[in-house]
């Protein structure tokens, strides 16, 4: 029979294990959140840090080993998609803190000022390809009028890398006609061909661009994000093949005669449709409008630029020539307001 004496040695010895144990696991954790955390500052998983720093409602860091189109991103509400504000990276600020490829402007338009509104894709906006902000094609079209003109000369880049006319369309109607532009260029058609690509094609562009899976936590992943090294680790392995953002279906999973078949057979409604009501819209609130067709490559140049385009030459000239024959129609409707450029 166990008396007082004996019990309290064992108890205490029971005591000693317990703390040695937990010794041991908090100095297992520490260990373990250090080499997570070195590990985390390291590892390649781009996009999955990326989508971490939106979960904690960070501004992204914009990473050299990131895809630099999808990594000045950010989701929105309606829009689908827009550029981070305030975007600094290469050396450069690329946005101005309404998103813009700008110098900081205010939206209310200054008087005695020619405000043009330039809408595009990643050929527009052209970061990252281009890292100047200065050196842009926009920006140059501003240095040159300014040296013509007697009056203040502001071009807005409001390109967007990825950008469909659907997006242009949306990012018109709720953001960019606000600027009260006196004129608005359209630069586009490329990325409405690969649309065309598709079978079950409808014009909303629905089976071809979805919202990716978002940038909001669930509950406790913020908190376990914001002190956890090693939640940070695991989840950017997690988390880096998934779209937060944007998603759009892989056309190269198209086999490429398919795909030029389709382009034959479809006619690029979405692209009429969207085109047509932006024009409109622009030209309703008093801006003139210039269609800027699309400069795709030469043929054997596509895939040289762009290795996922090979086999898929012809359908992309065909389906730019539609949509040219779109932008053509459209700029005969809506003369004398219009300017269609090749």
């Amino acid at each position: 029979m166990l008396t007082g004496r004996t019990r309290w040695p064992r108890a205490r010895r029971i005591l000693f294990l317990a703390c040695l144990w937990l010794a041991s696991v908090s100095c297992s954790i520490i260990v373990l959140e250090w080499v997570t955390g070195y590990l985390y500052e390291r590892t390649p998983f781009s996009n999955g840090k990326r989508i971490i720093d939106l979960y904690l409602g960070q501004q992204p860091t914009v990473r050299s080993d990131v895809n630099g189109e999808s990594a000045s991103l950010a989701s929105h509400p309606y829009l689908l998609y827009t550029h981070l504000p305030n975007l600094t990276t290469d050396g450069y600020q690329q946005t101005n803190s309404l998103g813009y490829r700008n110098r900081e402007f205010t939206v209310a338009k200054p008087p005695d000022t020619i405000r043009i509104l330039v809408l595009g894709g990643s050929t527009t906006f052209m970061w990252p390809f281009v890292k100047n902000p200065a050196d842009t094609w926009v920006a140059c079209l501003e240095a040159k009028l300014k040296t013509i003109s007697k009056k203040t000369v502001q071009v807005v880049n409001a390109g967007l890398n990825y950008g469909t006319s659907a997006e242009a369309l949306a990012g018109y109607v709720f953001r960019h006609r606000f600027l009260q532009p006196d004129i608005v260029i359209y630069h586009g058609g490329g990325n409405d061909v690969l649309p065309l690509f598709f079978g079950n094609y409808t014009p909303e562009y629905t089976h071809f661009r979805r919202y990716g899976a978002g940038e909001i936590p669930r509950p406790g992943e913020k908190f376990l994000l914001r002190h956890s090294s090693t939640a940070k680790y695991v989840y950017s392995r997690w988390l880096e093949p998934i779209g937060a953002v944007v998603v759009t279906e892989p056309f190269w999973e198209v086999d490429p005669k398919t795909a030029l078949e389709r382009v034959r057979m479809q006619a690029p409604e979405g692209f009429r449709r969207n085109l047509d009501m932006l024009v409109s819209s622009s030209q309703q609130a008093g801006s003139a409008v210039v269609l800027f067709g699309f400069l795709q490559a030469r043929r054997q140049n596509l895939s040289k630029n762009a290795g996922a385009f090979k086999g898929f030459e012809e359908a992309l000239i065909l389906g730019l020539e539609k949509n040219y024959d779109v932008m053509r129609e459209i700029a005969v409707n809506h003369q004398p307001k219009l300017t269609l450029l090749f």
